[in-house]
């Protein structure tokens, strides 16, 4: 079951009773806004990371990018020290700025690369549904593709395979920004990472009953999983499907037996049952 995240900045109150009163409308943790650029802090972040973590037990941070990544990232993780977050916090970059450029992908990895480095392993990337479909963020480019998609008003994120949904910024006419954690990527229970590695994709084994522990995987007409290719058909999470792996580059996806189609074949997304021994009858 998804986990409710909110989010805060110093626009949100920093009272401990603020927070208890999230909490009692259903939300399971919240991230807080620390750092943007490289000049500002949120004068309330001490006081909300605090809180924060009495209530839920666990906090979240992010940072407000402005495009230079190793100034940023450096900047950003002296003040996630200094409130004394340890290395399991989960770290979220929020990419919207106006200012950024049109590929704002390579400085991302920039500040990516350097969290990771100093062991702060679990990260996000924030973004809107458009910059994320049109590529004003490459996720397929990202060295951690984990994402945070906001997108309002509509009935899902937009985004194939989000690992976190920001629906709404006015959760229960609190102000507060609220999300679906769909894989523990955003509230930090995940226990695996997402980050782009060959060993998170199933390899070509033959014949295997897979089965969707994503929210949702979509079917591709075509190996290139982009929007031209897209099907109408989906698999809710539970589907179970046969299906073969098949190389496409580095990675791999599965051809599905019973349906012209392929889906991806990452493990984040897809977790394989058994293998057969002959074809599937």
């Amino acid at each position: 079951m998804s986990k409710l995240v909110g989010d805060v900045a110093a626009y949100q109150s920093k009272s401990k009773a603020f927070f208890e009163n999230l909490k009692r409308y259903g939300i399971d943790s919240v991230m807080v806004k620390l750092t943007e650029g490289t000049t500002y802090v949120n004068a309330s972040a001490g006081e909300q990371v605090s809180n924060v973590y009495q209530v839920f037990g666990t906090v979240g941070a992010y940072h407000f990018f402005h495009g230079n990544g190793l100034a940023e990232a450096k900047y950003f993780l002296a003040w996630v020290k200094k409130y004394g977050l340890d290395k399991s916090t989960v770290l979220a970059v929020d990419v919207e700025a106006q200012d950024l450029p049109a590929n704002t992908t390579p400085q991302v990895n920039i500040l990516l690369k350097y969290l990771k480095a100093q062991g702060y392993s679990n990260v996000i990337t924030y973004g809107s549904g458009s910059w994320f479909k049109y590529g004003r963020i490459n996720r397929v480019a990202l060295v951690d593709q984990r994402i945070w998609v906001a997108a309002y008003g509509v009935n899902q994120p937009g985004i194939d395979n989000a690992n976190a949904w920001q629906y709404t910024d006015d959760f229960k006419r609190l102000h507060v920004d609220a999300s679906y954690d769909f894989d523990g990527s955003l509230s930090g229970t995940s226990t695996k990472s997402s980050t782009k590695t060959q060993s998170s994709y199933y390899q070509a084994t033959g014949l295997g009953l897979y089965e969707v522990v994503a929210p949702k995987v979509n079917v591709y007409k075509k190996l290139k999983f982009d929007k031209t290719s897209k099907s109408d058909i989906s698999y809710a999470k539970g589907s179970r499907v046969w299906a073969s792996a098949v190389k496409v580059g580095k990675i791999t996806h599965l051809k599905l037996k019973y349906a012209n189609g392929y889906i991806t074949s990452n493990s984040t997304y897809i977790k394989r049952i058994r293998l057969s021994g002959g074809d599937h009858k």
